[in-house]
């Protein structure tokens, strides 16, 4: 396998992670959790030392809470290896472009921002024309994303079109970087 086969790999691994969370998510929204079960003492026996967390760190609203972060940081860490696919296939940015597969890739590098300067409370940088604006994204069907007076803006998956939508960027980007 070649550089460009290992990064596909990592978005794959990325994005099953995220659906993971996802499903867990869900799962403990809908009260599913059997906390007694779950928030145990557990020690687990490592080769150079061991970690120990004891019980009663955990309730439902933690819980979701918690499965509600653990989206974030997956869907963030999709962000960063969909930019690096990029990376991996030689792929520069062009901003000054206005095409949809540039685009594609700006506003992949934007998500990777906002979640890469602060995972835990990701926020939008998009400032001057070659950010603050509207994106037509090569998706089936096309779509738009509009960051023109998002600058500052705590992220929400809905900005890009929700988690749905993500995905299709990611096929769209996999597509994309295979292709050159």
């Amino acid at each position: 396998m070649d550089k460009l086969d290992y990064a596909i790999k990592d978005v794959e691994h990325a994005f099953r992670q995220l659906e993971f969370a996802i499903k867990l998510m869900c799962y403990c929204e809908l009260g599913h959790i059997d906390i007694e079960k779950f928030d145990t003492d557990i020690t687990i026996l490592l080769q150079n030392e061991n970690v120990g967390f004891n019980a009663g760190g955990f309730e439902k609203d933690s819980i979701i809470m918690t499965s509600q972060m653990l989206v974030g940081t997956a869907f963030g860490v999709s962000a960063i290896v969909i930019d690096a696919l990029y990376d991996a296939a030689g792929i520069k940015k062009n901003i000054k472009s206005r095409e949809p597969k540039d685009d594609l890739q700006i506003l992949v590098y934007m998500v990777r921002c906002a979640f890469a300067h602060n995972i835990a409370a990701p926020v939008w940088d998009a400032r001057g024309p070659d950010f603050a604006r509207e994106f037509y994204l090569p998706l089936t069907p096309e779509a738009n994303v509009d960051l023109s007076q998002i600058n500052g803006v705590s992220f929400d998956y809905e900005h890009i079109g929700g988690f749905a939508q993500w995905y299709k960027i990611k096929d769209a980007v996999i597509h994309a970087v295979r292709g050159t």
